[in-house]
């Protein structure tokens, strides 16, 4: 009988420290998403300072943030998806207004996906060294 209540003792410690180690397994996987996220975070920042903020390329690398498809309606993010698009890098659907002259500019544009060649120009820019500092002797 003595027996039976170590054994229903250590059982118990045992049903204990694995509910323990449940939840740190649970915090450290929460961690490591958040500590993932955070480094693409910083990465697309780190991605912006050299690209500069109005570039088709750096809208490439916000795209990847968001949830596809977006949709966009200001003229130079519609304009960054038809150059996006036109070099397959993402797949778009592009309204145009209604045609009032020979060429007339395109309002609003749906971006339903990056391409497999937009994921490696994404890893190529995020990949790139710092450029090297110039030099001030003279």
């Amino acid at each position: 009988m003595t027996n039976d209540l170590v054994h229903n003792e250590a059982s118990s410690d045992v049903g204990e420290r694995i509910a323990a180690l449940n939840a740190v397994v649970r915090q450290l996987s929460e961690d490591a998403q958040w500590l993932r996220e955070e480094a693409k975070r910083l990465r697309i920042q780190h991605a912006r300072t050299r690209l500069g903020s109005r570039m088709p390329l750096w809208f490439l690398l916000q795209l990847q943030l968001e949830e596809l498809p977006v949709r966009v309606f200001e003229p130079e993010e519609v304009r960054y998806v038809s150059v996006l698009t036109a070099t397959g890098l993402v797949e778009a659907e592009i309204g145009a207004l209604e045609a009032t002259a020979r060429y007339t500019p395109s309002r609003a544009a749906t971006v339903t996906r990056i391409t497999e060649h937009g994921h490696a120009e994404i890893a190529r820019i995020e990949d790139m060294p710092e450029p090297a500092p110039a030099s001030t002797a003279a």
